[in-house]
């Protein structure tokens, strides 16, 4: 407990919403994936709308990209600690956690898009 003590906010918040999303990502059967989608669909304009996908890949996934996002709390909580040691701005720390929670994402169904190129096809 004395760690957990010494940790700041941003720390705890990050580990916490980390297991959160882990577990939400795979409970959720998918729904925080799909829901991952939407903000990042207008980089995949050229293939079919989320809804339009079929096929034995989709479900596993939307789950995989659900729990895997949950990462990006912990990145973001990284660049948080370094980044607080140049600038004390709470919007600019703010921004950037944010930024690297949508970048994360955006990578993730980039490559399972990638990946599944041929299906959706």
């Amino acid at each position: 407990m004395v760690i957990w003590k010494s940790w700041t906010f941003n720390i705890k918040f990050s580990l916490i919403a980390f297991f959160a999303t882990a577990i939400l990502g795979l409970l959720s059967m998918g729904a925080l994936g799909g829901i991952l989608y939407y903000p990042v669909s207008f980089l995949f304009e050229p293939y079919l709308n989320i809804n339009d996908w079929h096929g034995d890949w989709v479900w596993p996934t939307v789950i995989m990209v659900g729990m895997l996002w949950s990462f990006g709390f912990v990145f973001a909580a990284v660049a948080w600690y370094y980044l607080n040691k140049i600038s004390d701005s709470k919007v600019l720390l703010i921004s950037v956690y944010v930024a690297i929670l949508w970048l994360w994402a955006a990578l993730l169904w980039a490559g399972m898009i990638m990946v599944n190129i041929g299906q959706l096809t």
